[in-house]
């Protein structure tokens, strides 16, 4: 059994009960982002089995361990230093798209995750809209039932293909404006 189908039989049948909206707007595009709300340290099991040749950016933090950072990396799990600029996961993560095959990145724009309703919207990353500007490839924005309950259901809508044009990459209030309507336009998907 591969780890894909095992993920999904253990996380989203039955640890939890998950549903997929707008899986068209995933597989519609050869190489995008992936950027889901994050209010749930499980949040990149529920996006894992809906997705093809995913990477994964992660925080540091996992990779203490050297047989976790194996696994992870295994997996395209990356490390990313969030209490500070990382040019190096940066820089990997432009690297993924240096290639025409498939290729997806899943990266949270909250930069972690928000426990309660009133942190949304107060931390805001910049990295997912600057990869998009940089590379030319569209952000699928993803809503994800926020901190759901074990045995609950979880419901992931996939949103349609938004697009970050380069000029933005001159002006950094700008990109923030975009990194913000990147996330209005993720917490609208909500059911």
């Amino acid at each position: 059994m591969t780890m894909k189908k095992l993920i999904d039989l253990f996380f989203c049948h039955f640890l939890y009960q998950v549903t997929y909206t707008g899986l068209e707007n995933l597989e519609g595009v050869q190489q995008c982002l992936i950027c889901p709300n994050h209010s749930y340290n499980l949040d990149p099991f529920f996006i894992y089995p809906a997705s093809h040749h995913l990477y994964i950016m992660a925080k540091a933090e996992l990779f203490k361990h050297k047989l976790v950072a194996k696994i992870l990396k295994h997996y395209h799990v990356f490390p990313v230093d969030r209490g500070k600029k990382d040019p190096k996961s940066l820089f990997y993560s432009l690297t993924i798209f240096e290639t025409d095959e498939p290729r997806q990145l899943l990266i949270f724009p909250e930069g972690g995750v928000l426990k309660t309703e009133q942190e949304i919207g107060k931390r805001i990353r910049n990295g997912a809209v600057f990869i998009s500007a940089q590379v030319g490839i569209p952000i699928i924005p993803v809503y994800i039932t926020r901190r759901p309950k074990l045995f609950s259901k979880v419901d992931v809508v996939f949103g349609k293909p938004f697009y970050s044009e380069k000029e933005l990459l001159k002006d950094k209030q700008k990109l923030k404006e975009k990194s913000k309507e990147l996330i209005d336009t993720i917490y609208q998907l909500k059911l």
